[in-house]
């Protein structure tokens, strides 16, 4: 028996149906039978590393002494509580098999999410490697006949393989560490360190302190109103190396500006250049995820994950969409001979777009369709089916329409302009520009009216009738003052179209090319940081840490802002600079390009990781760190900080610099009730304790003998609860030979 063994469902049905199975069977006990052939499919990555605390119990507890956690390797791993029950039929269907086709995706964590699988199992059948990133029927075919030994990919899982464990080392070390630090200081929540989390945590605190820094000047635009044969021009001066400019070439000077319109003003002015070009513009590619996530947060509001999860459902739930993680921007040949499938299905699920089916052009052929520039995932794209007797959510129905309303102005032709530029030379050596945009032809943009900027009707003369050497007079030189503004906060949209060039805020050359590398074949990001299936929860982790950033409307601003706190801007200052920026992906992705060429090992990165993170810890612990605290000071010591605390019993809240002082008060309504006199501190004798030679504590119980209350006395570790040693009283001493 053959098995295949596909990352998700949908490609397990792909397969089934490129092996000439029925597109109206559904698998059943968790596979498709055909022939020899058994179908299985995963649900994404069924196996996770062990956690520290898998390989020892002490790492439970958050302890400064236990770090750094040094890697093990090679890792264990461990099944992920949802995934049991399918890994239990694929592990069973691997012992039946003869042969074994690897059908993961066509990318890193494809290779590894499979390749995992059967280390676990020890499998050592002969395995076959299956490449499909577009499952239309064809190309499965195709791909299907042409299978490749999974040696040859060997190192593609191992570079997956290396960036997992080096993201689990990174985020356990630091964050335990910064976050125990960060307590000492009075701060109490989880300083989370990530190699994405935290450049992005990174790139909002640089925006935000530029923001708030921002200091007022202003600026000089200087506009010139020439006389033109059919009416006024408006031309905008270009100023030069004579005139006082800032970095951004604007005049900064009044007597810079006055200069100008001394000079220019009633003085006569030629027309140097005349420039008329039709401008073409195709429709826009389809959509991934990163720039649907982008325009739902722009149109509607919607976060990452929320577009993310209604994406989803219309994927797995509905089937009206593709595969909705898709990093890839282009769609298949296969899409275009399916194009008139495809439309009808969205006419029968969206009526309103009927009138705009029936103008499509399906001879027309966008760059859009190329089969050779799709990655793991074509673009996100309609399928075949209809969605008439389908309810959907005000969401689900926002979302297909963006894709949809996309895959239709594909079959439309390019809008067309007449774009006009014309250069006015006034006074002894001044230039003015002015532009001009008339449209043509509206093409695919009839789709989007309301949402594209309409070009503005012609003021004044009409600047394609004017000729080169044309003689003008200045009539007048306008002034204007203007204020400089600060850098826009980041929103979610802009924050996600950021992390898809991450590279740009590199300043090392080398180490942005090396992240530029990374995504070479993909047009559609240029040294990314995350990727589509984690972009979404990586700014829901970050928007639930309050304390680090806040997350707020403000005036100006479409979508709500994204903003570094006081506490996110001191923990941001004590991160090195290759953390808060993208510098260690940059890194990675060198080191991996090595591992995938077979010249580095999964074991040599990680022992790099391994010294990089003990020369940190080591940092971290003999510098500390210094957070604005956010806890409230001890009443009674006056140095430590109250922390809630889960006790035995009850939520209490205890000083920080416990054991040296042991104050504690009870919790009302997630605050500690000050009113209530705290215990008062144990009294530490200097009698040892013989297990674990702690200071021992004389304490007194009350008892009742015949009746009549007694009080006893007995003798415990102040090490409790980590030493229980329990002794007697004797004359006011333990007892040793009590010891229990």
């Amino acid at each position: 028996m053959r098995l295949f063994i596909a990352e998700k469902p949908t490609l397990a049905q792909a397969i089934y149906e490129g092996l000439g199975g029925s597109s109206t069977v559904k698998m059943k006990n968790g596979y498709f039978e055909i022939g020899n052939d058994k179908i299985t499919a995963c649900y994404g990555h069924m196996l996770q590393l062990f956690d520290p605390e898998d390989y020892d119990e002490k790492y439970e507890k958050w302890s400064m002494d236990d770090l750094p956690i040094k890697s093990v390797f090679p890792p264990k791993l461990k099944p992920i509580e949802q995934s049991k029950q399918r890994l239990d039929i694929i592990f069973k269907l691997i012992e039946e098999a003869d042969e074994i086709v690897h059908a993961g995706d066509v990318d890193e964590e494809g290779q590894l999410l499979v390749d995992e699988i059967l280390h676990f199992v020890g499998n050592e059948k002969p395995v076959k490697r299956v490449l499909i990133s577009d499952l239309n029927l064809k190309p499965v075919q195709k791909a299907l006949s042409e299978l490749r030994p999974n040696e040859e990919f060997h190192f593609l899982g191992e570079s997956a393989l290396a960036r997992s464990i080096g993201d689990q080392l990174f985020g356990y070390n630091l964050t335990r560490a910064f976050t125990l630090q960060g307590r000492k200081q009075g701060f109490d929540g989880v300083l989370n360190v990530g190699r994405v989390q935290s450049a992005v945590l990174g790139l909002i605190n640089i925006r935000t302190l530029a923001n708030q820094s921002h200091v007022e000047s202003f600026y000089y635009d200087v506009v010139g109103s020439f006389n033109g044969t059919d009416g006024s021009i408006n031309a905008k001066y270009q100023p030069s190396d004579d005139d006082i400019i800032d970095e951004k070439n604007r005049i900064i000077e009044a007597s810079s500006a006055e200069l100008v319109k001394l000079e220019c003003e009633h003085s006569s002015s030629v027309v140097i250049d005349v420039t008329t070009k039709p401008e073409r513009k195709a429709a826009p590619q389809p959509y991934n995820l990163s720039t649907l996530q982008q325009t739902c947060a722009k149109k509607f509001g919607y976060s990452a994950d929320e577009t993310l999860e209604t994406a989803q459902s219309l994927y797995e739930t509905h089937k009206l969409l593709t595969y909705p993680r898709a990093d890839c921007r282009f769609l298949s040949d296969e899409h275009l001979l399916n194009a008139d499938e495809i439309l009808k299905a969205i006419n029968r699920t969206m009526p309103k777009y009927q009138d705009l089916i029936s103008s499509v052009d399906l001879n027309l052929k966008h760059k859009a369709f190329n089969s050779e520039k799709i990655t793991a995932h074509h673009a996100i794209c309609p399928t075949e089916k209809s969605g008439e007797d389908i309810t959907l959510t005000s969401k689900e129905k926002n979302v297909y329409e963006l894709v949809a309303s996309s895959f239709i102005a594909l079959f439309f032709s390019d809008s067309i302009r007449d774009k006009t530029k014309v250069v006015i030379k006034s006074g002894e050596s001044k230039k003015f520009v002015t532009t001009q945009s008339v449209l043509l032809s509206q093409g695919w943009e009839v789709l989007f009216k309301g949402e594209i900027e309409t070009d503005k009707p012609i003021e004044g003369a009409d600047l394609s009738l004017l000729q080169k050497n044309q003689t003008l007079i200045c009539q007048r030189v306008f002034i204007e003052k203007k204020t400089t503004k600060p850098p826009k906060y980041f929103v979610e949209s802009s924050l996600l179209a950021a992390m898809t060039r991450a590279a740009k805020f590199i300043e090392n050359p080398e180490l942005r090319k090396a992240l530029e590398a990374k995504d070479k074949d993909n047009s559609a990001e240029s040294g990314s940081i995350g990727t589509e299936a984690t972009r979404a929860s990586i700014l829901a982790k970050l928007a639930d840490n309050t304390n680090l950033v806040s997350i707020i409307d403000e005036k100006g601003y479409k979508e709500k802002v994204w903003k570094t706190t006081k506490q996110g801007q001191d923990f941001c200052a004590v991160l090195p600079k290759e953390i808060i920026f993208p510098d260690t992906s940059a890194v990675w992705s060198q080191q991996q390009v090595l591992i995938r060429e077979g010249m580095l090992s999964v074991e040599q990165f990680i022992l790099s990781l391994d010294d990089y993170l003990a020369e940190r810890i080591n940092a971290i612990k003999i510098d500390g760190i210094s957070i604005t605290p956010n806890m409230k000071l001890c009443p009674q010591c006056k140095t430590g900080f109250l922390r809630k605390q889960t006790g035995t019993k009850a939520i209490f809240w205890g000083c920080n610099h416990y054991p040296i002082c042991k104050t504690a008060y009870p919790d009302v309504g997630g605050q500690p009730n000050l009113a209530v006199k705290p215990k008062r501190p144990l009294t530490i004798s200097n009698h040892k304790c013989p297990k674990c030679e702690k200071g021992l504590v004389r304490r007194k119980r009350e008892v009742k003998v015949k009746g009549k209350a007694k009080i006893n006395y007995y003798w415990t570790c102040s090490g409790y609860p980590d030493c229980a040693t329990t002794l007697f009283d004797k004359s006011g001493k333990p007892n040793f030979e009590s010891v229990r």
